[in-house]
């Protein structure tokens, strides 16, 4: 004896049970997953353009993180610098003092000469120091490297957001210390004169260095605000609302149970049903 099934209303209700078990799996399955990353986009397929507005908002928080660093890095060369600067500003400051002692006329000349050997030894110094300041083998103190005056500071997650690091130059060189003495009266008192014009112009790339150096303590700051406010809003477009997300578990769940119980009670009734006609 064949029985039609189909006749009776059987197959379709039984399929269409089983897709609804199916979609209530598939969808108890994404929230399981959105609650285990926190994440509510975790494919393309969940939010395309919700995802390309995370993964550029995440591009800006990583340039901002590494721009950050990069600040860090320049200001500790201003920090090398403003060292520098103070070590010879101390002894440019000697060798005024021994100036104007060699200037008195009563030193004889063979005085001069043990304080003019003293003189000729910090300027040696100046420029040795000044050669040897260094961040990362580069030159912060004599013109070159860093000191240069071209070189640029990423300081923002965008092409063409550089600060340009200022020129310091405090070779004795630089400062026109080199070649003046004070073996003599006469050179002393000139020596006096170059010595103060050289603390000017000291000052002045220790000023500069300093504002610099608030500069970039100014750029840290708004780079972490805006990290901040930039990974807050990524967190809005991409992560998951977990009380809502909880919720939806709950919702899901009750229907995953009910629909597999309605499923096999169904099948109970189907299986009696064609026993039934089977008898007849």
């Amino acid at each position: 004896m064949r029985i039609d099934t189909g006749s009776f209303g059987l197959v379709q209700p039984l399929d269409t049970a089983a897709k609804s078990i199916q979609k209530t799996n598939k969808d108890l399955n994404k929230i399981l997953e959105r609650l285990s990353t926190a994440l509510r986009i975790n494919s393309a397929s969940d939010d395309a353009a919700g995802l390309g507005v995370a993964e550029q908002l995440d591009t800006q928080a990583r340039g901002f993180k590494v721009a950050s660093q990069n600040v860090d890095e320049a200001m500790s060369a201003l920090n090398i610098a403003d060292s520098t600067g103070s070590q010879v500003s101390d002894m440019i400051q000697q060798q005024r003092d021994l100036a104007v002692q060699a200037s008195s006329g009563t030193l004889n000349d063979s005085e001069r000469q043990d304080l003019n050997t003293q003189y000729q030894s910090l300027t040696q110094e100046i420029t040795r120091i000044t050669d040897a300041s260094q961040y990362n083998t580069q030159n912060v103190a004599n013109g070159t490297g860093l000191a240069s005056g071209t070189a640029q500071v990423q300081a923002g997650a965008n092409a063409g957001d550089a600060v340009t690091m200022p020129t310091v130059n405090m070779t004795a060189n630089a400062l026109n210390i080199t070649g003046s003495s004070i073996d003599t009266a006469a050179n002393a008192q000139a020596a006096i004169g170059t010595l103060d014009t050289a603390m000017d112009t000291l000052n002045s790339q220790m000023s500069t260095v300093g504002a610099t150096s608030n500069q970039f303590n100014s750029t840290l700051n708004n780079l972490a605000v805006a990290d901040i406010n930039t990974e807050a809003a990524q967190s809005v477009v991409s992560d998951e609302d977990m009380a809502q997300g909880l919720a939806q578990l709950t919702t899901a769940e009750l229907l995953q149970q009910g629909s597999i119980a309605a499923f096999s009670k169904f099948k109970e009734i189907s299986a009696n049903h064609l026993f039934g006609l089977l008898q007849q």
